[in-house]
């Protein structure tokens, strides 16, 4: 608010500075050139400079201040955006979280640009019209026809484009969003010779929201000419007014410039809107699509916690369907597991277990019901909303390991600037170090997408992420996934003795078997998303 009105404060002393400028011209042509006093003529020459100076440095600094201003909104817009892109490709919707980030530079090429100053400047109409009364009503009612006039093309610019504005960015959305979706395989697209044909099927879409644009612009640009037809019109019709009120001695001759100079100075803010149609109707679908993004993916509110917290998970009516609501995954689940717990899941393929894991882990939203680890609900651990900087209190495998690009070192202690010794004691526990060892630059070593490392190496580093700290809940997904047999067993040894020390573990594995001594419990789900729970499996030490 202290800038926005600082911003008008500049406005006003500059807005003052440009409408000196017609009266003195008015008073020049009236006076002094009837006087031929060459001092006067030359005491206004100075104070016309010295005002035009004035209003140029006011406006200069308005300039920079808007620039500042929504150069700073601009990346809090796209830090925003960022977060809600992450958390869209979390829940498995990476398309509309990169529509996200190019609607954030759609909203900031509205602000960066002119339009802020444009919108700004529009307290110049009323002040000129003002001043346009005072010199005669002729010219003021003149004013109000040609600003409404110009006001009413803008409209009109809005109306016969928003409905191809919406579909031209929705159709570029799709096609972009096809297109990457069938070139993400791109070995199979390369090795099977697929790339012409995939072109071919996509040239039609992209074709059809180039000319949705075409013809959103074609509509815009006829508008446009009109609006300077428009304004040229105005400024001919207020020398014709002038003349007439002139001849009939209603009006001084000075007031004919002056006249004229407020015209423009009242129509050019309008007509720069109007000229700046493209900005504002693609920043503003982008703005409301970006806003229901942004709200769709926004961290829920904290669920209220019981007084005082109970230590352990709680899943509390816990219902989860699929994310085109057709079908049920899991119905009312509802229970309690207190701190050293291992719970394994169990269910065929597609019933939902990872579905379950990520609603239990507060990634997915459910249907109803909530999720409580240690009274705080999982909705809203720390880190969620981007800018917490406690650790969170889980430590999460998911499946295909899913580093993410830096080192190993970094992946494993989670970006954090933990000491190094911390993450070497996680990797030792999962039995990753001399793994990590004997890589080409040991914890230094890169281990993105891109990295090369192997699915299993990629497994350990992972699991080592997952065992990093002190988590009160480890979350595994398939994690003897690349693993031999012998790495499988520093594993189970690591959930016991992480069992031992109190941590609860949930685990989903396709070998229920391998795991028996270490589950303490299971909970079997079916495709109709009912479940069962099994506590005779009692796991003891190894």
């Amino acid at each position: 608010m202290g800038v926005l009105l600082l911003c008008i404060l500049l406005s006003v002393g500059a807005l003052g500075a440009m409408l000196a400028a017609p009266l003195l011209t008015m008073h020049v042509f009236d006076g002094v050139l009837q006087s031929r006093n060459g001092d006067t003529l030359l005491a206004l020459g100075v104070a016309y400079a010295l005002i035009v100076l004035l209003g140029g440095g006011l406006r200069y600094l308005r300039s920079a201040l808007v620039s500042a201003a929504t150069s700073a909104a601009g990346r809090r817009l796209q830090f925003q955006a960022l977060g809600a892109s992450v958390k869209g490709a979390l829940a498995g919707d990476r398309t509309r979280g990169l529509a996200a980030l190019r609607d954030a530079g759609e909203v900031q090429r509205l602000f960066g640009g002119a339009v802020a100053s444009d919108l700004l400047d529009l307290m110049m109409v009323p002040a000129a019209t003002w001043l346009l009364f005072v010199l005669h009503p002729y010219y003021g009612w003149l004013a109000i026809a040609g600003c409404v006039a110009l006001g009413a093309l803008g409209a009109l610019a809005d109306l016969t484009t928003r409905d191809l504005v919406r579909a031209a960015s929705h159709q570029q959305a799709r096609t972009v969003a096809a297109l990457s979706g069938r070139l993400r395989s791109r070995d199979v697209v390369d090795g099977l010779g697929m790339l012409p044909a995939i072109l071919r099927r996509w040239r039609p879409e992209a074709e059809q929201a180039i000319e949705l644009g075409d013809a959103a612009h074609r509509r815009a640009r006829a508008i446009q000419e009109i609006a300077t037809f428009v304004s040229l019109t105005l400024q001919m019709a207020m020398i014709c007014v002038g003349i007439w009120l002139v001849t009939y001695h209603r009006a001084s001759p000075g007031s004919i410039l002056a006249s004229t100079m407020l015209a423009g100075m009242a129509a050019s803010p309008v007509s720069r809107i109007v000229a700046t149609w493209r900005d504002w109707s693609y920043g503003v679908v982008a703005w409301r699509r970006l806003s229901a993004f942004i709200r769709a993916t926004d961290t829920p509110a904290p669920s209220p916690s019981p007084t005082p917290p109970v230590p352990g998970l709680q899943v509390e009516h816990l219902s989860l369907r699929t994310p085109d609501g057709l079908r049920t995954l899991v119905q009312d689940l509802d229970v309690t597991l207190a701190p050293g717990e291992v719970v394994g899941i169990r269910g065929p393929n597609g019933v939902g277990k990872s579905s379950l894991l990520r609603a239990i882990l507060g990634i997915a939203r459910p249907e109803a019901g909530c999720v409580r680890l240690d009274g705080e609900a999982t909705d809203a651990l720390p880190g969620r909303d981007g800018l917490t900087h406690r650790p969170s209190p889980i430590g999460y495998l998911p499946q295909g390991a899913q580093l993410l690009e830096g080192s190993v070192l970094d992946n494993i202690r989670r970006f954090s600037e933990t000491a190094a010794e911390d993450a070497v004691v996680a990797a030792r526990e999962v039995g990753a170090h001399d793994l990590i060892g004997r890589l080409t630059e040991g914890y230094a070593t890169a281990a993105g997408h891109s990295a090369g490392l192997s699915g299993g190496q990629k497994q350990m580093v992972a699991l080592a992420r997952a065992f990093f700290g002190s988590p009160a809940m480890i979350v595994l997904d398939e994690p003897e996934a690349g693993l031999d047999a012998h790495l499988v067993g520093e594993l189970r040894a690591a959930v016991a003795r992480r069992r031992e020390s109190g941590t609860i573990v949930l685990l989903v594995t396709h070998d229920p078997d391998s795991w028996h001594g270490i589950v303490t419990t299971w909970i079997d789900l079916s495709a109709d998303g009912a479940w069962r729970l099994d506590t005779n499996a009692k796991g003891t030490s190894l």
